[in-house]
């Protein structure tokens, strides 16, 4: 089940942010990080929930009240081969949507082609090259989509 996450998610959060990435390969959001963006009105937080627990969880930050840039999506191995990925991804696409927000801006390693592949084929196209942009050493490649506001 899809929904907004709350400050009783905490912690929930913290263990999907420690389990899905490496620290040695990904910055990791830590307690203060998620505790301030669960407060902040321009961050879009939501949760994925199987049988009470959350299981993931997609964060976005609304920038210049013109776009979002999709900070993160992150589900634990078990669930994803099920729909929370693709709902949890929807979602912050609908939240564009509804906000009536021109783009969404995301980053993905240089070296994730089957992501590259994904996401071009969803609309996204690459907007720049960043290098250096992960703890260790790698290129990052910025998407945009450009969203259908009316």
């Amino acid at each position: 089940m899809l929904r907004t996450a709350t400050p009783n998610d905490l912690d929930a959060l913290l263990a999907i942010e420690n389990t899905m990435f490496d620290p040695a390969v990904y910055d990791r959001l830590c307690e203060q990080n998620f505790a301030r963006l669960l407060n902040k009105p321009s961050s879009v937080l939501y949760v994925w929930e199987e049988d009470g627990s959350v299981v993931g969880y997609a964060l976005g930050i609304v920038v210049a009240r013109k776009r979002i840039w999709f900070n993160s999506l992150a589900v634990l191995k078990a669930w994803q081969s099920t729909e929370a990925a693709k709902r949890l991804f929807a979602a912050i696409e609908v939240y564009a949507l509804t906000h009536a927000l021109e783009t969404i801006i995301l980053e993905i390693r240089e070296d994730n082609r089957a992501l590259l592949r994904r996401y071009t084929g969803m609309g996204y196209c690459e907007w720049k090259r960043i290098p250096g942009y992960y703890p260790d050493g790698s290129s990052a490649i910025r998407m945009l989509k450009k969203m259908q506001t009316k």
